[in-house]
């Protein structure tokens, strides 16, 4: 069993991994000639093939607009299904192309918009936690992020360890710190942390289970399972929040980071401060519906303890 754990630097060369590298060598060589934006029309061809030779994931695609826009007819909701499709592998690819190829791709490609609402967190002199979401254009845009400000991330670490290398070889190049999700005494330690201020990003908008969940509103879903820890650790910690929207323009190519800030939050009232986090969101998905990541089983976890089946 290969077992690394996020500060393990190491490269990775056991022969398990021997498959993967070869196929990281094919994709490095195919993306020498090509641009970032060639990348994404790649992606967005092999989403096609993707949707007819493996619908499953698909189907997750068109189950989750389904549940959240109940007010569309059947057709928008395919057309608005299969191109989610079409950014959701746009972003893998156009990822994989930062990771193989450096930031210098979007490094003049990005426009950060609300840094004034940043600056005004910073200002007051606490940690600031940032509050992003699973937009399809997140490592892009986490990237053009941590270029323009010394953010730290909370990183999960992924289950395939080349993959992982890769990732957090390229993080810790750009965010100020790396944090492992599933290190809980490193992240609350960088939470507490006071002897510089900080910047900490993460990404709570998945159902991590009933436990670790509150079920409120979320779209067109009235109970969806919603992370309650951040609330408490932005008054245990006494940090301010902002919320952080990521987008890929389409005309005049580029991606853009927009801070926004979070009336009202934290208010100490679990369920009321997992609502308005939600509906922060919400406005941001519903600008461009596309580009958010339905393609996880977002709500899979049911207020009665059972599971919905996808």
């Amino acid at each position: 069993m290969i077992k690394k754990t996020i500060h393990d630097d190491s490269l990775p060369l056991h022969p398990r991994t021997w498959g993967w590298w070869i196929f990281i060598g094919v994709v490095w060589l195919l993306f020498q000639p090509i641009s970032i934006d060639t990348s994404r029309l790649w992606g967005q061809k092999i989403a096609h093939l993707l949707r007819r030779i493996s619908p499953r994931r698909f189907n997750v695609i068109r189950r989750n607009i389904g549940l959240v826009f109940p007010e569309m007819d059947v057709d928008s909701r395919e057309s608005l299904a299969i191109r989610n499709l079409e950014e959701t592998i746009a972003g893998y690819f156009e990822a994989a192309y930062i990771l193989l190829r450096g930031y210098g791709s979007i490094y003049r490609n990005y426009e950060i918009r609300g840094r004034e609402t940043l600056e005004a967190a910073l200002a007051e002199g606490k940690n600031v936690l940032l509050i992003g979401a699973h937009f399809t254009s997140l490592e892009s845009c986490g990237c053009a992020m941590g270029l323009d400000a010394p953010v730290d991330i909370v990183h999960r670490r992924q289950n395939a360890i080349v993959g992982n290398y890769l990732i957090l070889k390229h993080r810790k190049k750009i965010f100020a710190s790396v944090i492992d999700r599933d290190d809980r005494k490193t992240m609350l330690d960088a939470f507490a942390d006071t002897t510089r201020q900080r910047i900490i990003w993460t990404a709570p908008d998945q159902d991590m289970g009933h436990q670790r969940s509150v079920f409120v509103p979320f779209l067109g879903v009235e109970k969806a399972a919603t992370l309650k820890v951040f609330s408490r650790i932005a008054i245990r910690y006494n940090m301010a929040a902002v919320f952080v929207e990521f987008s890929y323009q389409q005309e005049n190519p580029k991606w853009i980071v927009h801070y926004h800030p979070i009336e009202n939050f934290p208010t100490g009232d679990q369920a009321a401060d997992a609502t308005t986090i939600n509906k922060i969101i919400g406005e941001s998905v519903r600008r461009k519906p596309e580009q958010y990541y339905w393609i996880h089983r977002r709500f899979k976890s049911l207020e009665d303890g059972t599971t919905r089946k996808y």
